[in-house]
């Protein structure tokens, strides 16, 4: 039976389940660059050959389904008869101009339903690659496990947050070689010019032992993050489930202002 149109007509209506939309999350707004969102699952099932990108290294995407993109920069998929809630998501950016998130959305079972709660906007936090000004203020750091010198291992996927007073003045997300970009908000010295030089509270947040990676993906033990409505999760604030600071993973750094410290010690997380 035809919806809006007689029956002498042929018509196919595609009815929204997720609309995306990414978020640079420093400069709150839309990511305009295209990058990767693929449903969540498997990379590589029982009986599929490895997918091996430009570096050599394995495909984290392998054979996952990708998420339509559109020339308005948001990502949408329709409903298909056999889509059940939640939906879970993967946002990877091969550029590593960000660092990569996995997101689990439910999503209304009645197609007739309001659509709010169908578009989602994740933050995504700058990575490697980012682009960034010359006068940005902020430190690129590392982290690993324990103070081993000799055989450093990363820890991945870290969350970090500088503080002054308690007050959160800047966010980054780490990427798979404990490796991350903080950028301090602008008003991160309250009212007026940012001060500088600039002291505040750097600590990095992470899981309590290191996490297993799957033979068949390398994201595999990229914390997937469940949302809810209200959403308190998309923006990135939230530490993933199991998340904590340790004894020796926080100490004061001193910023200077239109300056990004390189070059610093790195960060110790110490396993339980």
């Amino acid at each position: 039976m035809n919806t809006y149109l007689p029956s002498v007509f042929d018509e196919q209506i595609q009815r929204l389940i997720l609309g995306l939309e990414p978020v640079d999350a420093v400069r709150q707004s839309r990511v305009s660059r295209p990058i990767d969102l693929m449903l969540d699952g498997v990379p590589y099932p029982d009986g599929t050959e490895d997918i091996f990108d430009f570096d050599g290294a394995l495909d984290p995407l392998g054979y996952l389904s990708p998420i339509q993109r559109h020339n308005s920069c948001r990502y949408v998929l329709t409903y298909p008869p056999n889509r059940t809630s939640p939906i879970a998501i993967r946002l990877y950016d091969r550029e590593r101009r960000f660092v990569p998130r996995r997101i689990s959305y439910p999503v209304p079972d009645d197609v007739a339903s309001a659509s709010a709660n169908r578009i989602r906007r994740p933050a995504l936090y700058p990575g490697a690659a980012y682009d960034i000004g010359i006068a940005a203020t902020g430190i690129r750091g590392r982290v690993t496990w324990n103070e081993s010198g000799d055989d450093e291992v990363p820890v991945r996927w870290v969350r970090v947050e500088a503080a002054i007073g308690g007050q959160v003045i800047g966010r980054a997300h780490g990427d798979d070689r404990g490796e991350f970009l903080l950028l301090l908000e602008n008003e991160a010295g309250g009212l007026g010019e940012l001060p500088s030089p600039l002291t505040a509270t750097v600590t990095i947040y992470g899981p309590a032992a290191p996490v297993d990676i799957p033979g068949d993906d390398p994201l595999g033990d990229l914390p997937r993050e469940t949302a809810g409505d209200p959403d308190d999760i998309s923006d990135g604030t939230t530490l993933p489930d199991g998340y904590d600071r340790t004894d020796a993973s926080s100490r004061d750094v001193t910023f200077e202002l239109g300056v990004l410290l390189t070059g610093q010690d790195k960060f110790f997380f110490f396993a339980e």
